[in-house]
């Protein structure tokens, strides 16, 4: 890691996506290229516009104004998440020019034709939005949790959000208390989309995680172990309830009652 870039901030951050992704594969969730991370990293390391102009520069087409200057780690489009291990191999950090007609990438993406991941203009939109929101969120996961992907297939649970989280949270006292604001089923949209892109930022203002119907599941957190962890909890609660019906039975879950007093106790 170039010392002219890296901080120890930064560094440190740029580890734990290695270890989010080893986690995610060793999972089944990141299957081949399956799955995204990205981190935006303006404020969090120094560097010119001057030094990047230096860098190879990649032309977009009508991203957000709002973009100018900053910065951000993503990884690659077909590239596998387990090869994050090591991060340049895999994934970039780019910086958007002043009138973001394009970005530099400044670090990282040393393969012949290395391109960030498809789904970029969905991890820019959330990550402004986190901004504007004033979070303090700055990693954005994608990924395919296999009992959550099962659980959008299901439309005895899906044709109604609050049905789905109520038989979610119920499974475990967990799920309510670390996955609080719940998961959004969101419609299926084509992936890479501004459509889905949209559909996210919106979905995210209200719920903890993002199940893109039939597709995966996409999360935001202060970093991207806290992202993992949201889509890890919610998934756990797909899982039990998947292993229950499974076995032959509806399970009884927590009721409405010891739901709520899990929401008293912790101030979710």
């Amino acid at each position: 890691m170039s010392a002219n870039i890296f901080n120890t901030a930064v560094t440190a951050e740029i580890k734990k996506v290695s270890q989010v992704a080893e986690y995610l594969w060793n999972k089944g969730w990141a299957e081949r290229n399956g799955g995204n991370i990205s981190l935006n990293l303006t404020g969090l390391m120094d560097y010119s516009l001057k030094d990047a102009a230096k860098c190879r520069y990649v032309n977009v087409d009508s991203y957000p104004k709002e973009l100018a200057e900053k910065i951000f780690f993503v990884s690659g489009t077909g590239e596998r998440l387990r090869d994050l291990s090591d991060p340049k191999e895999a994934a970039c950090i780019i910086q958007f020019d002043k009138e973001v007609n394009g970005y530099f990438i400044i670090w990282g993406g040393e393969k012949a034709g290395f391109r960030p991941t498809s789904e970029l203009i969905s991890h820019i939109k959330i990550h402004l939005s986190m901004e504007k929101a004033n979070n303090s969120y700055r990693a954005v996961l994608h990924t395919h949790p296999i009992e959550m992907i099962c659980m959008s297939h299901n439309s005895d649970y899906t044709k109604d959000e609050d049905l789905f989280n109520n038989a979610i949270w119920s499974m475990l006292p967990e799920v309510r208390a670390f996955v609080p604001r719940g998961i959004s089923l969101t419609p299926y949209a084509i992936p890479g989309s501004e459509k889905l892109a949209d559909l996210t930022v919106e979905a995210l203002k209200n719920r903890d995680v993002v199940l893109w119907m039939k597709h995966g599941a996409l999360s935001a957190g202060r970093d991207i172990s806290e992202a993992f962890d949201f889509v890890d909890v919610a998934n756990k609660g797909c899982q039990i309830l998947m292993k229950c019906l499974a076995s032959g039975f509806t399970p009884a879950g927590m009721t409405k009652s010891e739901m709520q007093e899990l929401v008293e106790v912790f101030n979710l």
